[in-house]
């Protein structure tokens, strides 16, 4: 695992607005939030081996799994 599965809720806010932005993002811009987003510890890869990249939908997902935690 590259980042982390525990995150606090402001960290969670952040990643989900990071998330929006990416997605409304033009891909050179996407590159830059993304780094943001792991600098957070969030590294999508940690949990899917989809390279078709991800929305705050799967974000939720993985917090209604139990793969994230919140604290």
């Amino acid at each position: 695992m590259k980042g982390k599965n525990i995150f606090t809720k402001v960290e969670v806010e952040k990643i989900k607005d990071l998330i929006k932005m990416k997605l409304d993002a033009s891909p050179d811009k996407q590159k830059g939030i993304r780094n943001k987003i792991r600098n957070i510890g969030f590294y999508y890869s940690d949990f899917s081996n989809d390279k078709k990249g991800y929305t705050v939908t799967d974000f939720d997902n993985l917090i209604k799994s139990g793969s994230i935690k919140i604290i």
